[in-house]
């Protein structure tokens, strides 16, 4: 057989068993780094009934949602120390009455 026969032959054994390698290949590296998924679950309901924010310079209490206090306390907010006076900035979410009584015997 001539020379350029035996090397077409071992052309048409290899180029397909290198195709099929680099297949394989592309495969785990596409699998390696593809993200699990991460399952999702429901939103939990908010716990949070009241929250206490900054009204005339004092600590008031709303409940949750309300456009009004129904409660604005005699406590300055500018007698806080810093942080305290950011959160409230922002409101702090209080999930029952007895979280607002710890709140405003922290600040008394």
């Amino acid at each position: 057989m001539p020379q350029s026969m035996v090397f077409r032959r071992r052309m048409l054994l290899v180029l397909p068993l290198a195709a099929a390698l680099a297949g394989l290949s592309a495969y785990g590296l596409t699998r390696e780094y593809t993200p699990e998924p991460v399952p999702v679950s429901a939103p939990a309901e908010p716990s949070a009934k009241y929250a206490a924010r900054i009204v005339d310079g004092r600590v008031a209490i709303y409940r949750a949602g309300a456009r009004f206090p129904m409660e604005v306390t005699g406590i300055e907010v500018s007698s806080l120390p810093r942080a305290d006076r950011e959160a409230l900035a922002v409101g702090i979410d209080l999930a029952d009455e007895e979280a607002i009584a710890h709140l405003l015997e922290d600040y008394s």
